[in-house]
């Protein structure tokens, strides 16, 4: 990753069944991930289960710089 400094929070999209992650620098891209959920009978499992995944996401962007330490630490 060539910029750690790229900070993210998840929020939910206006028009589509989805998490977004997205960036909270300005002057940056915005949007970096979109984590979709089907509309269907187990919504509420759905849309946790994605919810949880750009969690995930926005969690490693943000301690990027750790994981990418880490990494060079273990090879």
């Amino acid at each position: 990753m060539k910029n750690h400094k790229i900070k993210t929070k998840v929020v939910h999209s206006r028009r589509n069944a989805a998490w977004n992650v997205v960036s909270i620098v300005l002057g940056t891209k915005y949007k970096i991930a979109r984590v979709p959920y089907p509309q269907a009978e187990n919504q509420n499992e759905s849309r946790q289960e994605a919810f949880e995944h750009a969690v995930f996401i926005s969690f490693c962007f943000n301690n990027s710089e750790k994981i990418c330490n880490m990494l060079k630490q273990n090879l």
